[in-house]
């Protein structure tokens, strides 16, 4: 009679074992999240959004450009200027009489069309303009004619009080200048009597020399 075959005893599988460290019992540890979802912590919260620090490179290229720019923005306008210095030196001219700049080139014709020109006509100037013209470009030339005049009152009125201006400073200068003079004559006097005593005695001298010679 066979015996029979004794089976090995039959050994438990292992176990996997968690990489996650054992919690105290007074601070459990929170069961993992799945990956999908974002820790709520907001020490563990990384911001994808979270933008690097400026270099010292982007904040010198920074503050070199902005004063730049600023410094082109305010440069004034040449043209304008010489426009505004040419209008003041023709008032003056008109307002005195000595002509309103040089004289235009014999060889090139005079435009009546032309608002700075001699020989500007008025009236046909106005019945071209009304006649090639719509109604938003006769008000906005009339826009831009009352600008104008009110610019050159303007310059006109400011020109000749700073010229008045000038006048009386001249003219208060001069009788201060005047009232000097009135107190230095005593002393004129005096010092005019005083070198004729001095040549009086220099040629009673040179003769009493003449006499002992």
């Amino acid at each position: 009679m066979a015996s029979p075959q004794s089976s090995p005893p039959s050994t438990p599988p292992p176990r996997p074992s968690s990489t996650r460290p054992f919690g105290s019992p007074l601070r459990p540890q929170s069961p993992p999240l799945p990956s999908g979802i974002a820790s709520s912590n907001p020490r563990t919260r990384v911001s994808s959004h979270q933008s690097t620090p400026p270099t010292r490179s982007d904040s010198v290229h920074r503050s070199s450009s902005g004063p730049a720019n600023a410094s082109t923005a305010s440069l004034p306008n040449p043209n304008q200027s010489d426009r505004t210095r040419s209008r003041a030196r023709d008032l003056l001219r008109k307002h005195y009489g000595l002509g309103v700049g040089p004289p235009p080139p014999s060889g090139k014709p005079q435009d009546p069309m032309d608002l700075d020109s001699p020989a500007f006509d008025a009236k046909a100037y106005y019945e071209q303009l009304i006649t090639t013209s719509s109604l938003a470009t006769l008000l906005k030339r009339e826009s831009e004619l009352l600008s104008e005049i009110r610019s050159l009152d303007s310059d006109r009125q400011s020109l000749v009080y700073n010229h008045h201006h000038e006048l009386i400073a001249a003219s208060d200068t001069i009788s201060a200048m005047k009232a000097r003079a009135d107190e230095l004559d005593p002393q004129l006097d005096a010092l005019k009597a005083a070198f004729s005593e001095i040549s009086r005695l220099s040629s009673k001298l040179a003769n009493e020399r003449h006499a002992d010679d």
